[in-house]
């Protein structure tokens, strides 16, 4: 273990191309029948996505069960802003720690990270195009991973050319699933079919399973032939900071502070909706703000989705590594990184180009959109949707921290009137 030759990289073009040699060479062995498939979790899931890409002749089949795919938005930095306790225990254990100690690393990838704050070409070697995947495809998301690879995993899914693909979603913990029965048998009936021949009826398969939270760890299970899923609409929820409601028509004009860098009560904006009648929300979400600090150049900005039952309990979910309490989704921002990219937007999810930094002047007030990565969540009749808005990480998570901030003074978001702050929320009807 960990002592071929060569130097360690993290997703680059040549461990892609060893990867393709690799297939290659297995496939022309005389135990191999020439059919290569291709199953892991994680990093093996992001590796495969590289290597698809490049089409290795006898690659049949592949299964990235929970994968990045966009290094610098999903594992790096979370909508500009860096992640500190994740990356790094990651690169120094599985990188750094596992390499062959009689080669040099390939690249210093935390260095490489604070010598590249933008989306830049560094960050582009290291990211699939998708688009040349055409290999059959079973792609693993999980709603239990925001901060690490539920939006990889949907965007791999949504973007790969591939023909015959499906998508197994879940909401629980990451072992534990890939290792379930339910799991390992449409994993087996999936390799079978495409690299067996055997007939087991996998192309009647329906193309999405959905599994719907109501809370942790209970959840139901329906499917779908298509993702996006084709009943989904975008509805608005207005902001309003005088009664911090999110309203269905837009109010008059208010504004709503709280201190950036505290940790008590004041340290947030929150706005809520009640619902009526049994909503489910499958998809991501898109917040708009209008927002000015008091001190500084810039400001960091965490958006939580929040579930109430309807006598106000909190409803909390299966985060990352087993977590217990967490939010229904999450989003995040640095204010510097607001410039859009209208041609890749959709109205359920801006995109952030990353390219270009727009400072501000202390009380310049300045509108951006928050891009909330998806989930699927189902609000009962008269169970409330939260959404909170901080100038921290919303928990103590057990893995992932962002503790290089550029928060200073008071945060205002306005709302109403010439600031239409909202919410677009994936209403399935």
């Amino acid at each position: 273990m960990h002592k071929s030759e060569g130097r360690a990289g993290v997703l680059r073009t040549l461990d892609a191309q060893d990867y393709y040699d690799l297939i290659e060479r297995v496939a022309l062995q005389p135990w191999c029948t020439g059919c290569i498939g291709l199953l892991g979790v994680s990093y093996l899931a992001m590796s495969q996505w590289r290597v698809a890409a490049l089409k290795p002749p006898h690659l049949r089949a592949i299964v990235p069960w929970e994968g990045v795919t966009d290094f610098y938005r999903e594992f790096a930095f979370h909508g500009g802003i860096p992640e500190t306790k994740f990356v790094p225990t990651w690169f120094k254990v599985r990188i750094k720690g596992g390499s062959n100690r009689r080669f040099p690393l390939a690249e210093d990838f935390l260095g490489e990270r604070e010598r590249h704050p933008l989306d830049d070409a560094y960050w582009s070697s290291k990211r699939p195009i998708l688009e040349d995947i055409e290999v059959p495809a079973l792609v693993c998301a999980s709603w239990s991973d925001h901060g690490l690879h539920t939006r990889g995993s949907i965007e791999g899914f949504e973007r790969i050319s591939s023909r015959k693909k499906w998508l197994f979603t879940h909401v629980r913990k990451k072992w534990e699933t890939f290792y379930g029965d339910e799991a390992l048998a449409l994993q087996k009936r999936f390799f079978d079919y495409f690299l067996r021949d055997i007939d087991n009826g996998m192309m009647g398969v329906p193309r999405v399973r959905l599994e719907v939270l109501r809370a942790y760890y209970q959840h139901d299970v329906r499917y779908e032939d298509t993702w996006p899923i084709e009943s989904v609409q975008p509805v608005r929820l207005y902001l309003c900071a005088s009664t911090s409601e999110l309203r269905r028509e837009v109010q008059e004009e208010s504004s709503v502070q709280y201190r950036s860098t505290g940790k008590r009560e004041n340290d947030r904006a929150s706005f809520s909706f009640r619902f009526d009648e049994s909503t489910e929300l499958t998809g991501g979400m898109r917040l708009k703000l209008w927002v000015s600090t008091s001190e500084g150049d810039d400001l960091d900005l965490f958006v939580v989705i929040r579930k109430f039952d309807s006598i106000q309990r909190e409803v909390f979910f299966s985060g990352y590594n087993g977590y217990e309490r967490d939010a229904a989704a999450k989003g995040w921002l640095r204010a510097s990184h607001r410039e859009l990219d209208e041609s890749r937007s959709t109205p359920l999810r801006p995109w952030l180009s990353h390219t270009h930094i727009q400072k501000l002047r202390p009380d310049e007030i300045v509108p951006l959109e928050i891009e909330i990565w998806p989930s699927s969540t189902l609000f009962e009749a008269g169970s409330t949707l939260q959404v909170a808005i901080k100038g921290h990480d919303a928990a103590k998570y057990p893995a992932f921290g962002h503790r290089k901030l550029v928060n200073r003074g008071l945060h205002t978001i306005f709302t109403g009137g010439r600031y239409e702050a909202h919410l677009v929320i994936p209403v399935n009807q």
